[in-house]
């Protein structure tokens, strides 16, 4: 059931076919490089060789080797989804890149940013400010500081998606799986959702997304191991840094933390330094830049578009966030290649079908019922806001909801049977299709 050298192996020789393929597509469509598959293609060229060098870990059961063993399938997942990410990114460089432009002004200072008339933002008299939250310009930071406007927010972003499937495996390294399970469901989170999108589509609203599933998927692999009330204080309160409505979230990691790891009441106090951290930043970025308790940015950019004089959330909007989620298609065309990805967006079941082996988890048991009920609060706000993502492949605004769901998938497949390989297999295939689509043809209107 864990990881083995052979495990590692597989990964890491899988990294090295996926670039030597990937350049025979690029030197095809005359892509410049990235250099990011360069570095990936020589990392698991030395950690393949560096893996033969180690002994075998089948003869030894000691537990140093289990985690060496297991350390090297995280490097060797990262290094494999840092190859395929950068590969399939192309050479493109989003230029939505309103988190390095929020970096460089924390780096002199300030809070406004230098903002295009294409980049999204709230106009304040002679300033103007981003609209998302400040933790993925935080952590752009020490880029920005060499590289000014000129660090590239696509790479970051490939690289954070490449965090996040490693920091996946080594969540689902936290249940009774068998490691036949554990890889296809890491295949599915890292290539059958969304996630693949927004990792090489780089933007904006794309980089926010993956830096709050890093958080979350770090938050959850604490709740599943040690379980300090801490510790997972500090990853959940960063998280909701990166998306504001995973705050949300916290009263189910302290109900999982009491009545499933039965820590006490005086032990779940803990809990509060991290949410207080997040709450504290939140408010300081708001009075520096609108001088108010709460984030005016998205209302005042609204009144500038169709949606002017809305509220930001509202129960009429919850019917078309839920059509979204669930049942909108992809559309039909007479030209080539006749069916599109659906510019308003397109349900989850038709990009990641596989996402219905959650509802094989036992439902009686309690730790079920409080990541399903994480999962819910997490989705809530989403489906009671006032548009539904548009512009996007698939349920862009739902992303930060998916650790949740892996979490489900992996309490109710210990074992993968044909059907669920059918539906991974499939959903890879959707996501695929997709991005090919939106590389080759666009995103129709």
């Amino acid at each position: 059931m864990r990881p083995t050298l052979a495990t590692s192996r597989q990964f890491l020789a899988a990294a090295v076919v996926v670039v030597v393929v990937g350049y025979a597509v690029i030197l095809e469509q005359r892509w410049d490089l990235t250099r990011i598959d360069w570095i990936s293609l020589i990392v698991a060229v030395g950690a393949l060789a560096y893996s033969y060098w180690l002994p075998d870990s089948e003869r030894f059961i000691a537990e140093k080797v289990i985690e060496r063993d297991e350390l090297l399938s995280q490097l060797a997942v990262f290094v494999l989804f840092l190859a395929f990410y950068s590969i399939t990114a192309g050479s493109d460089t989003n230029p939505f890149n309103a988190h390095v432009r929020q970096a460089v002004a924390f780096v002199h200072g300030h809070t406004y940013i230098d903002a295009p008339n294409y980049i999204e933002h709230a106009q304040m008299g002679p300033y103007s400010y981003q609209l998302h939250p400040p933790l993925p310009a935080i952590l752009l930071m020490p880029f920005a500081a060499i590289w000014g406007l000129d660090t590239n927010q696509s790479y970051f972003s490939i690289v954070i998606g490449a965090i996040d499937v490693a920091l996946a495996w080594r969540l689902l390294g936290r249940f009774r799986l068998t490691l036949n399970a554990r890889k296809w469901l890491i295949v599915f989170f890292g290539a059958g959702t969304i996630i693949w999108h927004e990792t090489v589509d780089g933007s904006s609203w794309a980089v926010s997304m993956t830096v709050a599933v890093l958080m979350t998927l770090l938050a959850l692999d604490e709740t599943f191991d040690q379980g300090r009330p801490a510790v997972v204080g500090i990853y959940a309160g960063i998280a909701a840094l990166a998306r504001y409505d995973l705050a949300l979230v916290w009263p189910a990691y302290l109900a999982l933390l009491l009545f499933w790891r039965r820590r006490t009441i005086s032990e779940l106090f803990w809990f509060i330094p991290g949410s207080a951290l997040m709450i504290i930043g939140y408010t300081a970025f708001n009075f520096a830049r609108y001088h108010s308790m709460f984030d005016l940015g998205v209302a005042s950019y609204l009144y500038t578009t169709p949606e002017a004089g809305k509220p930001l959330f509202a129960l009429r909007y919850f019917p078309n966030n839920f059509f979204t989620l669930f049942f909108m298609a992809p559309r039909i065309d007479t030209k080539f290649p006749y069916i599109y990805p659906t510019f308003g967006g397109q349900s989850i079941l038709t990009t990641s079908p596989a996402f219905l082996l959650a509802f094989k988890a036992s439902w009686r048991r309690l730790d079920v019922a409080l990541v399903a009920a994480a999962a819910l609060l997490a989705a809530s706000p989403v489906l009671l806001y006032v548009g539904n993502g548009a512009s996007q492949f698939g349920t862009r605004h739902f992303v930060h909801v998916f650790p949740f769901i892996l979490v489900l998938m992996a309490l109710g497949n210990r074992r993968m049977d044909q059907m669920s390989r059918v539906l991974i297999v499939a959903s890879v295939c959707l996501i695929a299709w997709g991005i090919w689509c939106i590389r080759f043809y666009g995103l129709p209107a």
